[in-house]
Order: C-alpha cells, then structure tokens, then sequence
C-alpha cells in the first residue's frame, strides 16, 4: 500500500510541477514571490515558503521518489522507506525552492539603491561643494550611479573632482566627509 502511495505522490507532484510550468512559461501566467521578504539591510532575504503550491508539489513528488527508491531500490521497510523519503524530501525542496529563488533574483533588475548601500561608499564632487553649502556628489553602488545635492559633514569646501565618503543621508541630501581614513 505504501508503494502505490509514493507513486502517486510522485505522480501529483511531477504533474502539478509540469502544469505549473507549462502554464508559468508558455501562457505567462506570472510567478509567485511567496516567501521571499527582505533583511534587516533591505535585500532580499531567502525564505522557504513551506505552504506555497509549488513547495508543496516539489515535497511530494520528492517524497515519493524517494519512497520508492528506499522501498523497492535499496529493499527497505515501510518505516525505513519513509525514514529515508521525508527528510530528503525535505532537503530536496528547500534546495529546488532556493535554486528557483536565485535564478529569479538574479534575473530582476532594479534601479533601487538602498539608503544602507550608500552610507560608506565612495564618491566624486561633480559640482563643488563650498564651505557650509551645497554641492552635488555621484556615488556608484553596486554597479549602479547615484547622484544627489551634498554637504561635507564638518562644513569645508570640497573641490569638484575630489574624492569623498559618503557618511548618511538627510532626507535627498547626502552628508559626506572630505577626509580620507589616512589622514584621521
């Protein structure tokens, strides 16, 4: 009786998986973000969406792959078959969800610069920064350039060209420090 119950967990999971992408991919039904939130840094965090339709059919079609090739490849019981199937079914659905999962983010762009990448980063005085005003600075986080009005935190001027880092951001206006780390 437990084999025919892994062969149709095997089945129901390999069929909605093949739907699903049948469906995903050649009708562009669109995907599922479920599970995937963010850090405490504002990137995107892996979860393991244990409840999601795909999760669950990647769980089942592995449980009863592995049930069967612990019952019938490897002769072993019904307890020890399914002693086999369930934690590498488990294994194998988390490591599927996170595969899927770094393909996906790896394929989105974005133009977003989060405020935490900026604070430290290096950059160049565009338009000159005078003694307690406001000047622009480009800043490349990430491959990706980020502009903004600027003041040096300590109220000196800064040439354009020179050299800056980035201490914090108020509001669109990057606070940074004309010192280099050599001279403190």
């Amino acid at each position: 009786m437990l084999s025919i119950t892994y062969i149709t967990l095997a089945m129901l999971g390999c069929g909605y998986i093949a739907v699903s992408a049948f469906l995903g991919h050649v009708l562009d039904v669109g995907t599922d973000d479920a599970g995937h939130g963010l850090d405490a840094a504002g990137h995107p965090a892996f979860h393991f969406p244990l409840f999601s339709p795909m999760a669950l059919a990647t769980l089942a079609a592995a449980t009863g792959g592995y049930g069967l090739i612990g019952k019938h490849g490897l002769d072993l019981g019904d307890g020890a078959s399914l002693a086999l199937a369930l934690p590498a079914a488990l294994v194998t659905a988390w490591a599927v969800t996170y595969v899927v999962y770094r393909i996906a983010r790896s394929s989105r762009a974005t133009s977003e610069i989060h405020t935490a990448d900026l604070v430290g980063a290096p950059a160049e005085v565009i338009t000159p920064i005078p003694a307690g005003g406001l000047g622009e600075v480009a800043a490349i986080v990430d491959g990706q350039r980020f502009t903004s009005a600027a003041r040096e935190q300590d109220g000196l001027a800064v040439g354009r060209g020179q050299q800056v880092r980035v201490v914090k951001l108020l509001g669109g206006t990057m606070v940074v420090s004309a010192r280099t780390e050599e001279a403190r």
